[in-house]
């Protein structure tokens, strides 16, 4: 039975592919985390900046 390397080939490229989508979407994932913890509205931000001044 004969190695197929072009089965073995698209698949290796398949998976690579796969990885690099994975890792593009995850850092895409954690930079919108990132700021979505990162929010403070406004308002919260000037009660915390009297608190400071007093």
């Amino acid at each position: 039975m004969a190695i197929n390397w072009f089965i073995i080939a698209a698949v290796v490229i398949g998976v690579i592919l796969l990885v690099y989508i994975l890792i593009k979407q995850n850092k895409k994932d954690r930079k919108k985390i990132e700021e979505e913890l990162n929010y403070v509205s406004e308002s919260e931000e000037a009660e915390i900046d009297n608190e400071k001044e007093s």
